[in-house]
């Protein structure tokens, strides 16, 4: 009688392992793809957000048209007023939150009368209620500056004792967007008003 001899194979049960370890495989894979998938769409609406920041904050929105100055006597510089229109490509600006700085004093909106540390706004050209109505000073809260048009920013500057030929530096900073940055030397101040730039 012929008797075969039993073989032991494993072959069988090293295939189901492999089939074990490809399975994890794939479901590790998959769970990282989900997660940079996630984190990948994070980061776009991140960086989108973050470009428009950054353009907003790089771009210029201030265009100083002309500064002015009125002095009650000769020799000595009272007030400035300062005409700003919005840059090309620039976004509306809330001239209430803009930072003005004289030398080393600094000036903030006021819808009352001007003092020695405030600025008001003044409507010179409007669009569609910019500012307010167009020749009058602007008594809201909150001026928005648009484009196309122009506002004057009218400054007490009589505690800064300016005096012919002597340097004087603009700085405006709106809420968004670079500061700009504008320095004068002042001309002959006679009494009246004075055209100081440009």
């Amino acid at each position: 009688m012929y008797v075969k001899a039993l073989i032991k194979n494993e072959e069988a049960q090293a295939g189901v392992g492999t089939l074990i370890i490809f399975i994890a495989m794939v479901l590790v894979a998959a769970v990282a793809a989900a997660v940079l998938i996630q984190t990948s769409g994070v980061m776009q609406s991140k960086s989108t957000s973050t470009t428009k920041e950054a353009a907003a904050t790089i771009s210029e929105n201030f265009v100083v048209a002309a500064v002015d100055g009125v002095a009650v006597s000769a020799g000595t510089l009272n007030y400035t007023n300062i005409t700003v229109r919005v840059a090309a490509g620039g976004s509306d600006i809330d001239l209430s939150k803009i930072t003005l700085k004289i030398n080393s004093n600094f000036y903030n909106y006021s819808t009352t009368a001007v003092t020695t540390n405030t600025f008001r706004v003044y409507s010179i050209r409007d669009t569609s209620s910019a500012i307010g109505p167009i020749n009058n000073y602007s008594n809201l809260n909150s001026p928005i500056l648009k484009s196309g048009a122009m506002a004057r920013l009218d400054v007490d500057v009589s505690g800064l004792n300016l005096q012919s030929k002597q340097s004087m530096t603009i700085a405006l900073t709106p809420e968004k967007g670079t500061t700009y940055n504008l320095p004068l030397t002042l001309p002959a101040i006679a009494a009246g008003n004075n055209a100081i730039y440009p």
